[in-house]
């Protein structure tokens, strides 16, 4: 009987402890799921049945100076396959073949080598992607994008491209990448075990944040008017390259940026006015002898003997010379002349030059052309700028005298540009944009005082409207136009300097209603073998085309 009793016991004893045993496992569960874990366990409950869609931000538009659309994002679709659920691979191929231009030989390689997620084309038509999507063919999945469309072809290099993932990888879509992006948004809502949305569930919406505009400064009709005559001229003088940019004095805003290049391998650059070096000739000029008049080493009533010839190196100038070069001559032949300051650069005389600037020293020279922005980039938003460079050599006998002009100077266009830009706006600092800023006249660094501002820019007026001038083409009724034209030869990587061909440019300024309008023209590697040309300079070349150019601004009444 004792046995017994002891038995029940035990046995009671283990159901009691095992129920309280369980029962505390139970309701330390049950706080954890409505206490301590409580919204863990919901979020884990609810992912059965909430879905997430992204909603996608629309990347910012660019257009130009007159609002013009030049590039924008158009909905569409990428086209992506899992090859594990496609059922007929044969079937498949056939049926998308037709619709996005590939061979059916093409996808079906592409199913049957991949085992994964992967992308077959991207941003195809939005009608096209809502087409293929009502289809609903196994593996077959289609994600809703955005394609940038370019609309204007003259500022492709400009502007650039963006990848397929809409991010910028060239031009301006890169420099301005963040400010052109957006952020996706979302939306979140609940659904039934169908798929539905239940209408009394939880909507949650974060709306997405569309990237910003971008106002160029580039007049993109302009721009197009330009590569035509650009292209009119490669043909005309076998150039390999043809390069024009025009931007307003005071505010540096670019206004044209245009450039036409032949197939020739040696020049094959993109935005060549930006990222390549040139040795910018007669068109240096204007600096060395600004320089001589600040260092009071000359005055406007000088006047020098100028013969069509001159030696720096004893002998240099004899025929049987074989040394190093030393003889600088005038482009013609002509009888030795008296000659001002301003009449030598009006006839752009190598000779009358070298004179004018012979007690100068080779550093302060450069120096006086570095406050111009020489051998340093423009604030131009184009990757790859380069930013120049002179000679190394500061010693030598020609030194001075080939710097005094224009050669032993590498230079950009854009350089050119802004440092004639300093000359003509009162001789205040720029830096070159071609995006549209809010500009401030105030606080802008006095390059040269305005007296010799003066001074230059009546040089460069000079050299249209003087009797001699080497740009005396240029002049038109109605209009200021001042500038000077530049020839050098062509440097040749590999090769060296071309015996037949030359960068022929004209850098100047007209006065419009918006204030001095500076542009620039190059013809890079000029043949002298053209038949359309006598001779093959700035003036002949290149000097017809800013004339053309400037005939579309609007000019400021004469004073």
């Amino acid at each position: 009987m004792n046995l017994y009793k002891i038995k029940i016991w035990i046995l009671s004893s283990t159901v009691v402890f095992g129920f309280l045993f369980f029962s505390g496992l139970f309701l330390k569960n049950v706080y954890t799921l409505q206490f301590s874990n409580s919204e863990y366990f919901q979020n884990q409950a609810l992912s059965y049945r909430v879905e997430t869609e992204v909603l996608k931000s629309k990347r910012g538009s660019i257009y130009d100076r007159n609002l013009n659309l030049v590039s924008s994002s158009s909905r569409s679709f990428n086209v992506a396959l899992r090859p594990k659920e496609i059922k007929d691979p044969y079937e498949v191929s056939n049926i998308l073949s037709s619709f996005l231009g590939l061979s059916r030989e093409y996808i079906y390689e592409k199913i049957e080598s991949n085992n994964n997620y992967f992308y077959l084309l991207r941003n195809i038509d939005y009608e096209k992607g809502i087409e293929i999507d009502s289809w609903s063919i196994d593996g077959v999945i289609l994600e809703e994008s955005n394609k940038r469309i370019l609309h204007n072809e003259s500022l492709k290099n400009i502007v650039g491209k963006v990848d397929a993932d809409g991010y910028g990888i060239e031009g301006l879509e890169l420099y301005f990448d963040y400010q052109l992006q957006g952020t996706d948004g979302e939306i979140t809502y609940e659904v039934s075990p169908n798929g539905k949305i239940i209408p009394q569930g939880e909507i949650r919406t974060v709306q997405p944040v569309h990237g910003e505009d971008l106002i160029l400064t580039l007049d993109s009709e302009l721009q197009y008017l330009t590569e035509q005559l650009c292209f009119k001229a490669l043909l005309e003088t076998s150039a390999y390259n043809c390069s024009v940019v025009f931007a307003n004095a005071n505010t540096g805003e670019i206004i044209i940026s245009a450039e036409q290049k032949s197939q020739n391998e040696n020049f094959n650059i993109n935005l060549i006015s930006t990222r390549a070096q040139y040795e910018p000739g007669s068109s240096f000029k204007i600096f060395s002898i600004g320089h001589a008049l600040d260092e009071n080493i000359v005055s406007l009533n000088d006047v020098f003997l100028v013969e069509d010839t001159i030696e720096i190196i004893s002998g240099s100038c004899n025929n049987d010379y074989k040394g190093y070069k030393g003889c600088y001559k005038d482009f013609l032949n002509h009888e030795p002349y008296n000659l001002t300051i301003k009449e030598i650069l009006e006839r752009s005389s190598n000779v009358g030059t070298i004179l004018a600037t012979q007690e100068l020293e080779v550093e302060k020279l450069e120096n006086f052309l570095k406050i111009f922005g020489f051998t340093s980039k423009t604030g131009v938003e184009l990757t790859g700028e380069a930013k120049g460079s002179f000679d190394k050599n500061k010693t030598c006998a020609t030194c001075l005298s080939s710097l005094s002009i224009g050669y032993s100077a590498n230079v950009t266009q854009m350089q050119m540009v802004k440092a004639y830009s300093i000359i003509v706006n009162g001789g205040k600092d720029i830096s070159l944009s071609m995006v549209k800023k809010p500009y401030l006249h105030k606080n802008r660094t006095q390059v040269i005082d305005e007296e010799l501002s003066e001074t230059l820019k009546g040089f460069l007026i000079n050299v249209v409207e003087g009797e001699n001038g080497t740009a005396k083409s240029l002049k038109m009724e109605d209009y200021t136009i001042g500038g000077k034209t530049g020839t050098s030869r062509t440097h040749i990587e590999g090769v060296g300097y071309s015996s037949v061909r030359f960068n022929t440019s004209f850098t100047g300024f007209v006065e419009t209603s918006e204030g001095p309008i500076v542009g620039s023209v190059i013809l890079w590697g000029a043949s002298t073998t053209s038949p359309q040309f006598e001779y093959v300079t700035g003036g002949s070349t290149a000097a017809p085309i800013f004339k053309t150019i400037v005939s579309y601004f609007s000019p400021n009444e004469r004073k």
